[in-house]
């Protein structure tokens, strides 16, 4: 098993999935460090989102499994903070911890996520009876039209599933459980059950 070490953003509540990009705007003086280190050790960084509603001194807790990317654009302003946009690539087991102080740096292991590619006809019903399901919730929440027309394109997107749970809001036990989940059909299943219950409540 093939370990390799990522820098891992505690953020609330915010994940990065596979396909998805990401903007970020850095400036703790830990993660000025962090994102120094990263862009001189291949531009990777893992997202590791935590509840909001978290209390406690120091660093957050972490989960097993984080969304990693790669940072495809940094803009450095003046007085040291940096934007930055990250696009994921994929998740990651943390095997273990290499540092806590100033950031956190863990062992990982890439997993392998299953594609939108040459899937069964039932796994492309289930993508567009989820892209049915995210347009209505779009609407409920007064998105613009252009937004409702370009959710077309998710049909064809290599992580259909991940691009809809990053769009929508739901609680953070099942949003993580939907980034840990590899196989294609089991996320497809996994979302529905969420926007259909989202769809239920407008």
């Amino acid at each position: 098993m093939s370990t390799f070490p990522l820098p891992l953003f505690p953020l609330p509540d915010v994940f990065l999935f596979p396909g998805m990009f990401l903007p970020l705007h850095i400036f703790e003086p830990r993660y000025r460090m962090m994102l120094d280190f990263c862009m001189e050790n291949g531009g990777e960084l893992g997202m590791a989102p935590y509840p909001k509603n978290w209390i406690g001194a120091g660093l957050p807790p972490i989960p097993e499994v984080v969304g990693y990317g790669h940072i495809i654009q940094k803009e450095s302003l003046p007085d040291g903070r940096s934007n930055i946009i990250l696009e994921g690539i994929g998740t990651a087991e943390i095997v273990s911890l290499d540092s806590t102080e100033p950031f956190y740096i863990a062992q990982i292991v890439r997993r392998e996520h299953e594609r939108n590619k040459n899937v069964p006809e039932n796994i492309k019903e289930k993508i567009e009876e989820l892209l049915v399901l995210t347009k209505r919730i779009l609407l409920a929440e007064g998105a613009e039209e252009d937004l409702i027309l370009k959710m077309n394109q998710i049909l064809v997107h290599p992580f259909p599933v991940d691009f809809i749970a990053s769009l929508i809001y739901f609680d953070f036990k099942t949003k993580q459980t939907i980034l840990e989940t590899t196989h294609l059909e089991t996320k497809a299943d996994l979302l529905k059950t969420v926007l259909l219950g989202l769809n239920l409540s407008e």
